[in-house]
Order: structure tokens, then sequence, then C-alpha cells
């Protein structure tokens, strides 16, 4: 069985804010006082407890974050984005294809999916059941697990055998994502990584990695699906 870890933002799904409405920085002030925007940086790929440090840096505020004031940053953004879905201000996505992929996946008894994103896990959660996709992904790891990417697959390994009773080596995890961050954290656990250009970084720069394979979109799910059932 592999088991196949799949991002969020920008892979899966897309999140729209409207212009001052956005969770993220709404949750920023709440907590740490700063006003910042979330669309100065580029945080694709990144987990949200980098990515708080990185707004706070650039709010010429000491970016280094406790763990009670990440846990509030955490309640604080989920009920913003919560309310941003509620209100409107906030869309979520399923990307186009990817409802296709999942179905072929999910029904494949060669496959298990698993979350592993960069987001705090109630805004995951959140994310996943606006885009309608929350019925594919029993587990996952996020990043209110932790800060570093690489570290993420054995949370979202070691949850799959909580719940499953099925132990997937490291080696049998696959990370589906949109960003060389994506393929880096893949690289250092010894896995293998397939890509899709889903987000902002075209095709040329993510198949030039070499991850296993590589797609310009979701489009062609059985094409997908092949080069996965083939790893």
């Amino acid at each position: 069985m592999k088991l196949l870890l799949f991002d969020l933002d920008g892979t899966i799904l897309h999140a729209a804010h409207t212009a001052g409405h956005v969770p993220f920085d709404l949750a920023m002030r709440d907590v740490f006082g700063v006003d910042v925007s979330i669309r100065r940086i580029r945080p694709d790929g990144k987990t949200d407890p980098l990515i708080v440090q990185e707004l706070l840096a650039l709010g010429g505020v000491e970016p280094e974050v406790d763990t009670a004031s990440l846990a509030r940053f955490h309640e604080r953004l989920a009920a913003h984005l919560a309310a941003a879905i509620a209100a409107g201000t906030t869309r979520v996505d399923a990307l186009p294809g990817v409802r296709r992929l999942l179905e072929l996946v999910a029904g494949d008894d060669r496959f298990a999916l698993a979350v592993l994103t960069g987001n705090l896990e109630a805004a995951a959660e959140l994310k996943l059941r606006a885009a309608g996709l929350e019925a594919f992904f029993p587990v996952g790891a996020f990043g209110s697990d932790h800060a570093q990417r690489h570290e993420l697959p054995a949370f979202a390994r070691t949850r799959h055998h909580e719940r499953s009773g099925r132990d997937v080596p490291l080696g049998d995890c696959v990370i589906i994502g949109d960003t060389p961050l994506d393929h880096a954290a893949a690289v250092r656990n010894g896995m293998d990584s397939v890509l899709v250009a889903s987000g902002r970084v075209p095709l040329e720069e993510l198949a030039a990695l070499r991850p296993a394979a590589a797609f310009g979109d979701w489009s062609d799910a059985d094409a997908i699906h092949g080069a996965l059932a083939r790893l």
C-alpha cells in the first residue's frame, strides 16, 4: 500500500479572500498586535508557524512564537476563517479535476489517503469542508504538529497506523504537492513526490526537480492515477 499525502492550498484547493477580510491577517492583529498582510510574502509550501514568524519580522516584531501564542493564533485563525466562509468573504473551492482523481485513488485498495499541509489543523479542516473534500481524508499532518514540513510525514504515517492498523513505511508514502518545498520534504524522508503545477510554480520548474511525476494540472485524472500506481 502507498500512503498518499496531499498538500492543500494550491494543490487540491484554492481559498480566495475579499480584500480587508483575510483571516490570517486578522488573526495576526488579534494575537500579536501587528498590522501585516500575508500577500506581502510568498507563503507557498511554508507552514503556518513559519509564515507567522516571517510576518512578525516584516512588522518589526521579534519573530519568536511560543506555544501559547501559537495556540491562541490557531484559535483566532479558525474563528476568523469560519466567520469569513459563512459570510462569503472567503471562498474555498476544490481545483478542477481534483475530485475525479481523489475518487479514483480512494476506490483503489493499493492506496490510502491523508493530508499533509502547512495549515494549522482547524483551518485545514474548515477548508476541506468548504471545498467538499473532507470525506477523502480520515487523517492528516498539519502545521500545528511541527513548523518544518519535512517532519510532517511521520505524523501522518503514525495517525494512519493508529486508525487503520496498517503500518506504511515512510518509503511507501508519496507527497503530492505544488511547490519545491513539497518535493524537498519528500527527499528528506526518502519518499517519492508527484508535483502538479496547480499553484503558482510553473510546470517547468517543478519538472526540473525530477519528481516521480509532474503534471500541468488535474485534468487527466487517469494519467495521474496511472503514475501513482507505477510507483
